[in-house]
Parts: C-alpha cells; sequence; structure tokens
C-alpha cells in the first residue's frame, strides 16, 4: 500500500527535470489498483477455500443441512464474484501496467534511449499514456466479453416446435 518510500516518488529528477506529474498520478493509480485487486482476490480466494472445506466437515459433524447449503451457497457467491469481476485479471493487469510505467521512468531518469533527447518529457508521457490506453482496452475487452458471454448464456435457444 504505501508507496512514499518508493523509488518513482523519491527519485524524481534527471538534470533538475522532473518526472511529470501525469506520470506519477498514472503510476500510483495502477499500483493501487494492484494492491487493491490483490486483497480483493486474495479474499475471495480465502472465502471460497475456506467454505469449501468446511461443507464437508459440515456434513460429517451432522450440522443441519441449512448450514451446509448455506457454506455451499458462499462458495457459488465468492467464485461469481471473483470471475464476474476479473478480480485475478484486474489484479494482474494493473501490476503489468505499473510495472511498464516504472520501466519508462527509469529509462527517462537514466536518460536511456528514445529518452536521450530534448523532447524527453514528452516521449515519456506519451509512452505512459500509451501503455494506460492499452491496458485500459485490455480491461474493456475483457469486461466486454465477458458481458457477451453472459448475454449469449441467456438468450432463448431457436424453438424446434414448429
Amino acid at each position: 500500500g504505501d508507496l512514499s518510500n518508493h523509488w518513482m516518488i523519491t527519485t524524481t529528477q534527471r538534470n533538475n527535470q522532473p518526472l511529470p506529474v501525469t506520470v506519477i498520478t498514472r503510476w500510483q493509480w495502477y499500483k493501487k489498483g494492484a494492491h487493491r485487486g490483490k486483497i480483493n482476490y486474495g479474499l475471495m480466494e480465502i472465502i471460497t477455500i475456506g467454505a469449501s472445506a468446511a461443507i464437508p466437515i459440515s456434513a460429517a459433524a451432522r450440522l443441519s443441512p441449512i448450514i451446509t447449503a448455506s457454506l455451499g451457497a458462499i462458495v457459488l457467491i465468492a467464485t461469481s464474484i471473483r470471475t464476474t469481476f476479473g478480480l485475478h485479471e484486474n489484479w494482474v493487469e494493473h501490476s503489468q501496467v505499473g510495472y511498464a510505467i516504472e520501466r519508462e521512468a527509469a529509462l527517462f531518469l537514466a536518460a536511456s534511449p528514445p529518452y536521450d533527447s530534448v523532447d524527453a518529457v514528452q516521449k515519456l508521457v506519451t509512452q505512459v499514456e500509451d501503455i494506460a490506453a492499452e491496458g485500459g482496452q485490455r480491461w474493456a475487452n475483457r469486461h466486454l466479453a465477458v458481458d457477451q458471454a453472459q448475454h449469449v448464456k441467456q438468450e432463448p435457444h431457436g424453438d424446434n416446435s414448429n
């Protein structure tokens, strides 16, 4: 969670030229999203595993069928939340984009190509915005694919009763 001691915050200048605020802001957004995604995904996994393991225990202990059925429902709900909202995919995507931004910032701070010219700041901002846009497009495509798959499942199949 705490990004205040990360090199992207503490090492922010190259020849008195700071990392642009937009680059740092994008990076922070993706790093916080990755952290949030990791927590959400982990929580759903713990709930799923815990409730799954408790089902045979509740059955063996001859607990009320309502308890056993409720545990099954918890597993179903947690699994559905994890898959519907793409918690794992979001965590991975945010992590990858955050690291890609870090890479570009490191190249900029080291004055490595393509950031070894007078327009280095503009190139950095453009590259970071492109990385963020590509990440956003991948996220949207994943969610559109899930929506389309759910829509196909809900459509009634052809009526053969003619």
